[in-house]
């Protein structure tokens, strides 16, 4: 199931790098909110979810797909598809939101911290 829509690939357009401390430090601020948003945001999932214990997020050119969904205990196919399409919807409110969320999300595996 894709999660996402036209996220960019990381160095196309935009605006290039910092050129003054002022602007590193305003840019070193968004990334920070963004990846604050994130962790956010996964907690509440797995929150939401406590069979889930992870799962991953590949991307293809410019989309985003969620794969190798861990779940226990064994849940049936209904809870299974509930699940993943909660996790979907999670991504894809959060790309809506963030776009450059993506490339945090991209290539990562998240799961379950046991405390």
């Amino acid at each position: 199931m894709v999660v996402a829509r036209a996220v960019r690939p990381p160095g196309t357009g935009g605006v290039g790098p910092p050129e003054t401390s002022g602007e590193y430090v305003a840019a070193m601020r968004i990334e920070h909110q963004v990846v604050d948003q994130v962790e956010q945001q996964l907690q509440l999932l797995f929150s939401r979810c406590p069979e889930l214990s992870g799962f991953s997020v590949r991307g293809e050119a410019d989309e985003l797909f969620v794969s190798d969904v861990g779940i226990a205990p064994r849940l049936s196919a209904e809870q299974y598809g509930e699940i993943y399409q909660d996790i979907a919807l999670t991504l894809s409110e959060l790309l809506e939101e963030r776009p450059e969320a993506g490339d945090l999300l991209r290539g990562r595996t998240f799961a379950r911290t046991l405390h």
